[in-house]
């Protein structure tokens, strides 16, 4: 009768163990990082395997831009442990690997990664992951003599931007002798240039073309540049790569409106810090400040993180917190099928139905949506109301499955300053000083 019991337990303990597990699966797959950080260091799963521990944490590392610990997580999973990995464990953490490389500027690393994941793993990918992967690798490869990005920053730089006609904020960027005014969009994965700016910019141009997925969905033919340095104010960046498009690719409204570059992620990350502050001027002259402090400061918050290249900003609704993508290119914010789904029957009722067009590299696309008047919400402790806001119904891109909506620029012009820190991932807000 021990035996009995004693083996009924074994099975009733192992199949709440597999539950656990099964819920931190389920988290990460759908990218709940901010819930998965919580869980794992909750009493709950204090007895946790080493292995599993590391390899959530191999996530969690990334996510929070810790990128040299996650691979040496991925080191030590892979030489101690990879006996109790499945293949699509091992897969999943060489995709890791590949993107911590890419943040670190070690393209040449992340090819021979890639070149062994596909070889030897490529059975762990779907279909579309193994096309994602080859066109990556085109870029890696032909990055992999580049040496890594560096920035100077020899003391505070203060650099005045203005809005064009769609309200983005562009910034003075100076090659040599030349000056121009590029978006500056932390949504963007890497940073872009028109072909005849590349030109006029005299970039370094490398024989190297693949596809670009748009905002829209639509593909984008590309190929790399490189400006060997470029300046922000008196900051000084080397080796920055810019994806070249054709110039109609940034052209819109048969150009009306047209973008000559972006200032995108791998740039902005560096600077570790940026506080960015409006001017209080009428609309038709938007503008205003970016400070790029010497030395970082920690305010104690931590509400950001880094999924692959795309920022991600724990917003508050209701009770609930979400995660949503964080996005200085977007003019507005936006929710995503996620929010449409969690909060349906709310939005049936009180929404209006409505075609959205959604615009970015590539062109105009349209998907079914809702336009709610008001949606009040709460961002790093502050109150913030978000007006005639579009709730998508279906996705457009992989990242819209995943995260509750994108956060844009009309929740940041409701405060007086907004501070996006790198090095211990957070993002602040100032409130607006209060009329006498």
């Amino acid at each position: 009768m021990r035996i009995i019991v004693f083996l009924i337990c074994l099975f009733i303990g192992s199949v709440l163990h597999a539950a656990d597990t099964n819920r931190l699966d389920s988290l990460l797959n759908r990218r709940h990082f901010f819930e998965l950080k919580r869980e794992l260091e909750s009493s709950t799963y204090a007895n946790l395997p080493v292995f599993k521990k590391l390899y959530y944490q191999v996530f969690l590392h990334n996510f929070f831009h810790d990128l040299t610990t996650s691979n040496e997580e991925i080191s030590l999973l892979l030489e101690k442990y990879k006996k109790q990995l499945t293949d699509n464990q091992i897969g999943n953490l060489l995709m890791k690997k590949i993107d911590n490389h890419v943040k670190l500027y070690q393209y040449q690393d992340a090819h021979i990664t890639t070149q062994l994941l596909l070889r030897k793993y490529k059975h762990a990918l779907t279909s579309e992951e193994r096309d994602d992967v080859r066109n990556s690798d085109l870029i890696w490869k032909g990055l992999q003599n580049v040496p890594p990005q560096t920035t100077t920053i020899d003391s505070e730089t203060q650099i005045a931007y203005r809005g064009d006609l769609a309200g983005l904020m562009n910034i003075p960027v100076s090659f040599a002798d030349s000056t121009y005014y590029f978006v500056f969009d932390t949504g963007a994965n890497l940073s872009v240039i028109t072909e005849s700016y590349a030109r006029k910019s005299n970039l370094r141009m490398l024989n190297v073309k693949f596809k670009v997925r748009a905002i829209t969905g639509l593909q984008v033919h590309a190929s790399l540049g490189i400006a060997d340095e470029l300046k922000l104010g008196n900051i000084s960046v080397k080796n920055a790569v810019f994806m070249v498009f054709p110039d109609s690719a940034l052209s819109f409204a048969r150009g009306v409106y047209t973008i000559k570059g972006i200032i995108g992620f791998p740039i902005i990350e560096q600077l570790q810090e940026v506080r960015i502050s409006k001017n209080n001027r009428k609309a038709a002259e938007s503008g205003g400040t970016m400070t790029i402090p010497q030395t970082a400061v920690d305010r104690n918050i931590r509400n950001f993180g880094v999924d692959e290249l795309l920022p991600v900003i724990t917003v508050a609704y209701n009770t609930d917190t979400l995660a949503f993508t964080f996005d200085t290119g977007a003019q507005f914010t936006f929710l995503n099928e996620p929010f449409y789904h969690q909060y349906k029957k709310l939005i049936d009722t009180a929404g209006k139905s409505m075609d959205m067009q959604i615009g970015g590299a590539g062109g105009i696309t349209k998907t079914k949506a809702y336009r709610l008047q008001t949606v009040e919400i709460n961002v790093a402790g502050q109150p913030a109301l978000i007006k005639d806001v579009s709730v998508k119904t279906t996705s457009t891109t992989p990242k819209d499955k995943l995260y509750y909506g994108n956060f844009g620029q009309d929740i940041m012009n409701q405060f007086k300053e907004m501070v996006i820190n790198f090095k211990y991932m957070y993002v602040d807000f100032v409130p607006n000083t209060p009329t006498p």
